[in-house]
């Protein structure tokens, strides 16, 4: 009995692992957006979205730090592969497995087009390379951020298709996304340069990279507030995160430094996430009304 509950623990362990990064950047985000969209899941719901969130998302994880392993060992010693807790040829077998069992999941819950273009953008991600040029990894990696949305919001609203608020939601957090998400880049110079990778934290001037970076979250800030019309107090928590997060981004190139205001553009995202409460809150007024 012993060794089986070690092997269980040992097997939990190595599935955080693959997910230790994605916590607050994807999973905490996405079951956000499925909450407002689609309203706050019931115990079941909440499972079978987990569920087909990590059969996906593990599946990517496993194929990016195969191709990224000379990476991860400059800049995430801890993930399991150069941890040596998993070889690149079981991490394969794994990575089979669970595109299988993700587009079994998919199907089950109607989900299959969400399922397909998640696989495309992954494949295009890890084994076409495309993750290692500007031009295209924040586009590519936006497609699996919108799959995830999808699939989250369609599964917490019992299978319903997206509503026009929740598709322009879902499109917007792609959006956001492919002009932002380069956040998450200043934190891996050095790892990002180790394997030729192109991304915009080191083609572009650090100075100007930072910056631009300021004028985007902000400009994104000052949109959605139009947008989704939060209260006064929401817009200013809102832009008030945009500015900390961005004057720390410009104020400090260290990645030390950088690792802590990329959890900024996170916690600033995920509010990002939330603002469509209050259409859907404005909408359903305007219903009582009439």
């Amino acid at each position: 009995m012993l060794p089986v509950v070690r092997a269980l623990g040992s097997a939990l362990y190595t599935t955080y692992l693959f997910n230790q990064y994605d916590i607050i950047s994807t999973i905490g985000p996405v079951i956000v957006v499925g909450s407002v969209l689609a309203g706050l899941p019931d115990l079941k719901s909440l499972l079978h979205g987990l569920v087909w969130q990590e059969l996906h998302l593990i599946a990517f994880e496993i194929q990016n730090q195969i191709t990224g392993y000379e990476e991860d060992k400059l800049s995430k010693p801890t993930r399991p592969l150069v941890a040596g807790r998993l070889t690149a040829q079981t991490a394969q077998r794994i990575y089979l497995v669970l595109i299988v069992l993700s587009l079994w999941n998919s199907a089950t819950h109607g989900l299959l087009a969400c399922s397909f273009l998640h696989l495309v953008s992954m494949v295009a991600y890890n084994e076409c390379g495309l993750s290692r040029f500007w031009a295209t990894k924040s586009f590519i990696g936006s497609m699996g951020y919108v799959c995830y949305c999808w699939g989250m919001t369609v599964i917490f609203d019992q299978g319903r298709p997206l509503s026009q608020t929740s598709i322009i939601a879902v499109v917007l957090s792609g959006l956001i996304f492919t002009t932002t998400g380069h956040a998450q880049d200043f934190r891996d110079r050095d790892g990002d340069a180790a394997i030729g990778r192109k991304t915009l934290a080191i083609v572009l001037p650090q100075t100007f990279a930072r910056w631009s970076l300021m004028v985007l979250m902000l400009a994104w800030s000052a949109g959605l507030v139009y947008l989704w019309g939060p209260p006064l107090v929401v817009s200013a928590i809102f832009f008030g995160l945009a500015t900390y997060t961005t004057v720390n981004f410009v104020r400090d190139y260290s990645q030390e430094a950088d690792r802590v205001s990329y959890w900024w553009y996170n916690i600033w995202l995920i509010v990002a996430h939330m603002l469509p409460f209050f259409k859907r809150l404005s909408e359903s007024r305007i219903e009582v009304a009439m």
